[in-house]
């Protein structure tokens, strides 16, 4: 019996009404009592002890996983002799099957990127310590939020897979049209079950009609109709991969979800320039560094740069080196086209399998399965409609009218402040609109500016000068704050040897700040009156580019020990400081700090170029992921990354081409990457604005 409205499970969970209902239970809309968020809860009415035993397993399993496009597991528990109940977050939004019943097909320009980002959620269901196979993929089961993101919903409890390749009760959904031949008898079931059932679902969602029943083609007393025949306006290409992922034959079927991810990228991008074709399905590769070397593969060299900055030693020596990662050890094969980095020295990946970021355990440490954290999607996300910004008139960097920004994509007011030496060769403060509009020159000062950092309340800039190229050190520099309209320029008190690096703290009050007022490079914070001047880290180490955390009650920073770049943390009174990253022989630089306090990402370099690394703050020392490991981003250089006050974008600088440097931004999945600045000058230290 469906549980009623008002009903509250466990003291905590009320229920509000059903959001659907099958022969095996039921899901909820709810509200968490404790937390005062809405939630879904599902419900599964199977009670024995063998069923109880098993949704315990397989709940715990699915509590683990962080994904973007996937609903958070919270919370799951048996009540003896009724049911059990899976807690999971609430998503808002109309589900595809909805969307379809309402306008019809939609357009491939329209729904390309959702199909992408539910690749990537599978990628990393099959990925897990045991796979997940999700087996139930439908219109009705992908939730399309306000913002336009496609979440993968509906977990069942019986689609984890054992060692021997079984999952671990007989139950297999089927729905017909969407479910493969082998779902429907005693078939062994996998990663192309998926593949079918997404290939089904993407030919619904662009034809407005259910493909021909697999069992029926399998019998041959159908044959499926081709998807340009339903739909003309759909490419030949996308019809061409939806076809083969329907293939009735698991073994014709793309055999990963990386791959057909990989197709449909390729497929939508030649087809629709304008579709994401900055999208990289990502595999996971864990990394043993004491093995041998990899080999070299000839012929993928990017031209050489000059060595710019000393953290990045070795940059582009003797070039890129781009080994195709068709490594099929561990999970299934990646596309035979993709490439992972592997530089001289690096050591060659052990296993692979389908996951969103690299996961790199320290040697002496082994990483806990299931403790990969994506991206937080519970940010706060940009104001919706629009933001309006502070009097500035564009071209001009004078007081004048407020300006409306088009809704913001970077989860802030949607502008960027970087530094330029487009002028005259002298670097300058630049502000810049998400959409490459509005370039506003913010500094004009004689000896030049660099290392903007905003006020909290996004009303200020901090800043070094002077500063006459983009260095680690500024000997002789100081700190200036002026208003973003470049009214009020007033340094803060200095001292000989030099302040840079600097960092406004959260509450607004304070900075912290590299000075070589003490000798070699050390951590330092105070006022910005000047009072309360402390040198936090105090040691024989090199040490730079501190990073507040939210609550402003540590730092991180980049400190040079045996040879190395490390990343250190140290609380923000001072005290003991503990390393926050294991180099292993690779220099960590240019950490961020997420507004959540969970994340970190930073700058590593692999293989010689510079990349974007992250980490969770109660990982520290253990586990790190690589972002963009694979697909054309995995070749471009990534410097200086800046995450999005909602977490979600990366601003960056970036040089691809090997010859100029510019500000480039891109979602934290890989995707809608964007070249803001394509000035021949150099473009660099890039940072958001607040909201």
């Amino acid at each position: 019996m469906p549980l009623q409205s008002g009903a509250v499970l466990r003291h905590r969970y009320r229920i509000k009404d059903v959001l659907g209902q099958g022969g095996m239970g039921a899901v909820y809309r709810g509200y968490d009592i404790n937390l005062g968020v809405a939630i879904a809860v599902k419900e599964n009415l199977f009670t024995t002890e063998e069923y109880a035993r098993q949704f315990r397993r397989e709940a715990t399993i699915l509590a683990s996983l962080r994904h973007p496009n996937l609903p958070r597991v919270t919370d799951h528990f048996v009540i003896e002799g009724e049911g059990q109940y899976l807690v999971m977050d609430y998503i808002s939004g109309e589900d595809l099957r909805q969307r379809l019943e309402r306008g019809g097909p939609v357009t491939e320009a329209e729904s390309m990127a959702w199909f992408l980002e539910i690749c990537e959620a599978l990628a990393y269901l099959h990925s897990r310590t045991p796979p997940i196979l999700h087996r139930d993929i439908k219109p009705g089961n992908i939730k399309i939020t306000p913002d336009s993101r496609a979440i993968l919903v509906d977990f069942g409890l019986a689609k984890v897979v054992d060692d021997r390749g079984n999952t671990t009760t007989g139950a297999k959904a089927m729905t017909p049209g969407f479910s493969p031949p082998e779902q429907y008898g005693t078939g062994r079931t996998d990663a192309r079950t998926d593949v079918y059932a997404l290939g089904a679902t993407i030919y619904a969602a662009l034809a407005a009609a259910i493909p021909e029943d697999a069992l029926e083609r399998a019998m041959g007393r159908e044959e499926l109709t081709p998807l340009r025949k339903r739909n003309p306006r759909v490419s030949s290409s996308v019809a061409r991969a939806v076809e083969k992922a329907l293939a009735v034959v698991p073994d014709e079927r793309y055999q990963s979800m990386n791959e057909f991810g990989a197709a449909l990228s390729s497929a939508s991008g030649a087809s629709r320039p304008t579709v994401v074709r900055g999208y990289t399905p990502m595999e996971a590769t864990r990394v043993s560094p004491r093995r041998a070397t990899t080999p070299l593969e000839p012929g993928s060299r990017i031209p050489e740069v000059p060595r710019r900055r000393r953290l990045r030693m070795g940059l582009f020596a003797g070039g890129l080196v781009v080994v195709a990662a068709g490594l099929a050890l561990g999970g299934p094969r990646l596309a035979e086209s993709w490439a992972s980095v592997v530089g001289p020295g690096e050591s060659r990946p052990t296993s692979t399998v389908p996951l969103v970021l690299t996961e790199t355990p320290n040697p002496t440490e082994s990483a806990t399965p299931g403790g990969i954290v994506f991206f937080p999607t519970d940010v706060p996300t940009a104001v919706e409609g629009g933001a309006t910004l502070p009097p500035i008139l564009p071209g001009t960097g004078t007081p004048g009218s407020p300006t409306v920004a088009p809704t913001p994509i970077g989860g802030g007011v949607a502008q960027v402040a970087f530094a330029s030496d487009r002028l005259e060769g002298i670097p300058q403060i630049f502000l810049i609109n998400i959409d490459g509009t509005d370039l506003v020159q913010v500094t004009n000062v004689d000896d030049g500016a660099c290392q903007p950092d905003w006020s909290p309340d996004g009303m200020s800039l901090i800043f070094t000068s002077p500063c006459h190229a983009n260095r680690d050190e500024y000997p002789g520099s100081s700190l200036w704050v002026m208003q973003v309209d470049g009214s009020s320029l007033t340094p803060l008190p200095t001292a000989p040897g030099g302040d840079f690096d600097p960092v406004w703290s959260p509450d607004g009050k304070g900075v912290a700040f590299t000075s070589l007022r003490d000798g070699p490079a050390q951590i330092y914070i105070m006022n910005l009156d000047g009072s309360g001047l402390k040198n936090l880290t105090d040691d024989l180490a090199h040490d730079r580019q501190p990073v507040w955390s939210p609550t402003g009650t540590q730092l991180l920073f980049v400190s040079r020990r045996l040879s190395v770049f490390e990343l250190w943390a140290i609380p923000s009174t001072g005290g003991e400081e503990q390393r926050f990253s294991r180099s292993v022989a690779r220099d960590n630089t240019n950490p961020d700090w997420s507004k959540d306090g969970q994340l970190i990402i930073y700058e590593q370099q692999i293989g010689g170029i510079p990349r974007i690394v992250a980490s969770r703050f109660e990982d520290r020392g253990t586990t790190e992921f690589q972002i963009c490991a694979q697909g054309h981003l995995a070749a471009q250089p990534m410097a200086e990354p800046r995450l999005s006050p909602d977490g979600r974008w990366l601003a960056y600088e970036t040089w691809p081409t090997g010859i100029r440097h510019d500000v480039a931004i891109m979602t934290s999945s890989c995707t809608n990457y964007r070249e803001l600045t394509s000035d021949p000058f150099g473009d660099f230290d890039p940072v958001w604005r607040p909201r």
